[in-house]
């Protein structure tokens, strides 16, 4: 390992998911070689996204909430203080929508009629039609099909 500074370097755009890298197991107590693909995947089950912008809202009965129209991963925290009839939460247009977009939305109390509106999406698909007290769910944009999915 001490011989790793001599190693030639190589441009990110060059490496491929057959590339490895040098990694130590401590469970093994040596070096070992790591896939960049089997690094990827790892980083993707691992890493912990932190990268939804919070709104929180206090709605009353009858609500209807607009998510912000600007491409960002979105936290709708809905936190009504009782329970509600009827609500609606306006998800981003597909104009503004971005490939892979995704808005969490959580609630702290009951909205017996919910509704997710599209906002000129193709489908909304797997969007439920009552919030129970504490119940979340993740949508997903996808460009290709202007359409929005349920994915937690």
């Amino acid at each position: 390992m001490s011989t790793i500074n001599q190693l030639s370097s190589v441009a990110s755009t060059a490496v491929t998911s057959s590339d490895n890298f040098v990694i130590y197991s401590n469970q093994n107590g040596d070096a070992r070689k790591l896939s960049s693909a089997n690094l990827l995947e790892y980083i993707r089950t691992n890493l912990t996204d932190s990268d939804y912008i919070t709104t929180i809202s206090t709605p009353g009965d009858g609500f209807n909430i607009t998510i912000e129209q600007d491409g960002q991963n979105r936290w709708a925290l809905l936190r009504p203080t009782g329970a509600l009839t009827t609500g609606t939460l306006v998800l981003p247009a597909p104009a503004v929508a971005v490939d892979g977009q995704e808005i969490l939305v959580t609630t702290t109390n009951q909205v017996a009629t919910f509704t997710l509106s599209g906002n000129g999406a193709t489908e909304v698909n797997g969007d439920p039609t009552v919030l129970a007290v504490g119940d979340s769910f993740t949508m997903k944009y996808n460009t290709q099909t202007t359409s929005w999915y349920k994915v937690a």
